[in-house]
């Protein structure tokens, strides 16, 4: 028999295998709980709860599928916080938690907008969805959710619906292993002070590519990059000429391990017409390639800024206290996201400076008419359309 706990999120109490009991003294949570649950997404769940309050400002959805749900908290908290009366789909291949998402759904008297079908997610998402597609997918695995996207893709509304995905092999996407990156994710991966946005970019290019495949277009609508995973939501939309467009979005990130200068490039430019220009002079830094990802936009401002109002008239209480500076910075960085994110500490470190606080380096280079403004990825980066010489020299001025 399973020990059970009662949990709260946001506005939503539900039941799960109790965390702490299964996980002991141990830091990680195991997948190899009885029913899966993660206390420490609470942050990503509460982020996607306002998203998707944001984006019905401007879209409508009529039904919803989460293939991996667990405990079905995910999808329980769409149901109880967001707008609306559509409906859900919760799969999940573990009796036990098609048994407590089940438990779940009578609990909070969601009967008839809710159902809980075990079995492959991958054969649910295309059976599932043959007399109608979803509107929206939120794909949340324990790791990559590469082999997902084609049944998810397939299962979308193709006259446009909203997928999410949450990878959490941060290894593989953050330059360790490149080889796999290439093999899940279609580019390579790099270390590299800002690798938490090559990470994303590569996600978000895999989407890219396999929606052509299906013939769709895909719409950036956010993305969120914090602790142990990264998170995109794009729009999807039967859609082959935007698609063909789209593909000036796929290029390169070069980066210069011995001054820290970077270069994208789009691939239809091809890389022999593009030359790389060192901070330096004389570098001999070796320069790494990044790729191909994608290079495009990131965030739908409309819909970021609508998700900021609506938090702002809720009770931020119930949220994770990360979530307004979050949507703070999201909003700052989304002009910026051309350049990538430079961290303060990793340039110091490589120009032997002492890392002055970020903002005074930002009002610095605000003062001398650059654009600058702080980032979600991390706290000790900027995003900025000054080179890393010019704000190599602000930091030299501001610790003398």
């Amino acid at each position: 028999m399973i020990v059970e706990k009662e949990y709260t999120e946001g506005r939503t109490t539900f039941l799960s295998a109790d965390v702490q009991h299964y996980s002991g003294d141990k830091k990680q949570i195991s997948a190899n709980l009885p029913v899966f649950y993660n206390p420490r997404m609470r942050l990503n769940r509460d982020l996607s709860v306002l998203l998707l309050s944001g984006y019905l400002e401007y879209n409508t959805i009529e039904s919803m599928c989460e293939p991996l749900t667990g405990s079905g908290v995910r999808t329980l908290r769409y149901l109880n916080e967001c707008a609306g009366d559509f409906s859900a789909t919760m799969f999940d291949a573990n009796p036990a938690a098609v048994e407590t998402a089940t438990k779940n759904v009578k609990r909070l008297g969601f009967e008839k907008r809710a159902k809980v079908v075990i079995g492959d997610a991958k054969l649910l998402l295309m059976t599932e969805s043959r007399e109608k597609r979803f509107d929206y997918v939120d794909v949340d695995p324990f790791g990559t959710p590469a082999p997902y996207l084609n049944a998810s893709i397939q299962s979308i509304n193709p006259n446009g619906g909203l997928l999410a995905l949450t990878a959490t092999d941060m290894p593989v996407l953050c330059g360790a292993y490149p080889k796999v990156a290439m093999r899940r994710y279609g580019g390579f991966s790099i270390r590299s002070p800002f690798v938490h946005e090559l990470a994303l970019r590569l996600l978000q290019a895999i989407a890219f590519r396999i929606a052509g495949l299906n013939d769709c277009s895909i719409t950036p609508v956010a993305v969120l990059s914090t602790d142990h995973y990264i998170r995109t939501w794009v729009k999807i939309k039967a859609d082959r000429k935007k698609s063909n467009r789209e593909s000036d979005n796929l290029g390169v990130i070069r980066y210069c391990q011995g001054c820290m200068r970077t270069q994208t490039v789009p691939l239809k430019a091809g890389h022999e017409d593009s030359h790389f220009e060192h901070a330096i002079k004389d570098c001999k830094g070796p320069i790494r390639e990044a790729g191909p990802l994608w290079i495009g936009d990131l965030f739908d401002s409309k819909i970021l800024q609508k998700t900021q109002d609506l938090f702002k008239l809720d009770d931020p209480s119930i949220y994770h206290k990360r979530v307004p500076r979050i949507l703070e910075e999201m909003i700052e960085e989304n002009p910026l996201l051309t350049y990538p994110y430079i961290d303060i500490h990793v340039l110091c470190d490589l120009y032997n400076l002492t890392p002055p606080k970020n903002r005074d380096v930002i009002e610095y280079l605000r003062s001398a008419g650059y654009k600058v403004a702080r980032t979600h990825f991390k706290p000790t980066a900027i995003r900025t359309d000054a080179s890393i010489i010019d704000v190599k020299s602000a930091i030299s001025e501001l610790v003398g």
